[in-house]
């Protein structure tokens, strides 16, 4: 495990003394290993999402893409996303 210096704001601390205190967390330690993570997975989901938007450009430019601009759009995509859905969870319990 490494170790790493960090000199904190004095607002941040507190929170941190804080948590210790009404026990939430065992030590700085673990308040800032928990913390870290949760960041860490943050910047993966935002990468995650930024491949997705970018996928999603990708077909608009392509043309793959199709215009809603009435109920009746929004009922055929509707019906074709549902007919979609009942196909994969039939093949899953199949």
């Amino acid at each position: 495990m490494g170790v790493i210096q960090v000199r904190l704001p004095d607002e941040v601390q507190a929170v941190i003394d804080r948590q210790v205190a009404e026990g939430r967390v065992a030590d700085a330690t673990e308040f800032l290993a928990e913390a870290a993570r949760r960041f860490a997975e943050d910047l993966e989901l935002e990468d995650d999402l930024m491949a997705e938007d970018k996928a999603g450009i990708d077909d608009i430019e392509a043309g793959r893409y199709r215009l809603v601009t009435n109920r009746e759009d929004v009922a055929a995509m509707e019906s074709e996303v549902m007919a979609r859905v009942r196909d994969r969870l039939a093949a899953d319990k199949g």
